[in-house]
């Protein structure tokens, strides 16, 4: 990555060039799908099995984000409490993955890590709910309280990839932006509600650029006290940005933090790209490439 550019607008598409997830990732996650695959199957007679999250959408941090695996199972198979499930589940991937260095039970997932190039990989069980609006399945997966929540991610894979196409893929690019921040700031928020914003973002307005996007879609999650979402795809339950009251909180602060940057940013923006770089660099870091 260039640490020197000579627009704001340059230093953006370099930043994410280097954020984007490499090939050597991408070949390390093909070779360990087939065999998480077969432990599940032999076990659970699995229905469906897919990537989702991050790494599917073409949203993923090259070296932070996970890898995430929907797993469907048939519905006999599904227990009272997700923690049953979660608890039996990683038992099973434990005993039969020996090359795995650990596997725990990280709510909604079963995560393992195979000391690789990849962080972790996360499993999530999914039981068929329903069949929603245009054909696309719901499920059910663990929830927070230990409860099933609605899921349905082809469908909001489909919502996301409309409203990218929409602005010639900068909806994506936002959500890896606000992804890089989660991850350089280490705020506890999830990636899949920031996704989602950003496509709802996309969706809401005819033309947008990262300086203008950002601190708005900011200030909006501030004004909401960062509360749960409607989902945009009208097909499941409100979507949590956090796992627990701390969390959101501390989120909250993190995007205080950051929206006076991000504001001064946008007010330097073509008038001073140097100081537009140096705000920009105390949101996402060092990284953020300066403007000469």
């Amino acid at each position: 990555m260039s640490l020197f550019t000579e627009t704001i607008s340059e230093a953006f598409s370099e930043y994410l060039k280097a954020k984007t997830p490499k090939k050597w990732e991408r070949d390390e996650v093909t070779k360990y799908r087939a065999r998480i695959h077969e432990v599940l199957s032999d076990e659970y007679g699995v229905l469906n099995f897919f990537q989702s999250g991050s790494f599917s959408n073409g949203t993923g941090i090259t070296q932070k984000s996970d890898v995430d695996y929907f797993t469907r199972i048939p519905i006999g198979r599904k227990t009272v409490l997700p923690s049953s499930f979660l608890s039996a589940m990683r038992a099973v991937l434990k005993r039969e993955l020996w090359e795995a260095f650990d596997v725990w039970v990280s709510r909604p997932t079963v995560s393992i890590d195979f000391r690789q190039l990849v962080t972790q990989y996360e499993v999530t069980p999914a039981f068929y709910c329903r069949t929603g609006a245009n054909g696309h399945d719901v499920f059910l997966i663990p929830g927070p309280g230990n409860t099933w929540r609605e899921s349905a991610p082809k469908a909001h894979l489909e919502y996301v990839r409309a409203a990218d196409g929409d602005h010639g893929g900068k909806v994506k690019g936002l959500a890896r932006l606000l992804k890089a921040w989660k991850y350089e700031n280490s705020v506890p928020i999830s990636s899949f509600y920031l996704e989602m914003r950003a496509a709802q973002y996309g969706s809401s307005i005819d033309n947008f650029t990262y300086p203008s996007a950002l601190p708005s879609m900011v200030r909006t999650m501030i004004s909401n006290e960062l509360r749960s979402m409607n989902d945009p795809a009208g097909l499941v339950n409100r979507i949590t940005p956090c796992g627990s009251e701390t969390d959101r909180l501390s989120a909250l602060r993190s995007l205080k933090v950051s929206l006076p940057h991000l504001l001064t940013a946008y007010d330097k923006w073509t008038v001073d790209d140097w100081e537009a770089s140096q705000e920009y660099q105390k949101v996402f870091g060092s990284s953020f490439p300066t403007v000469l």
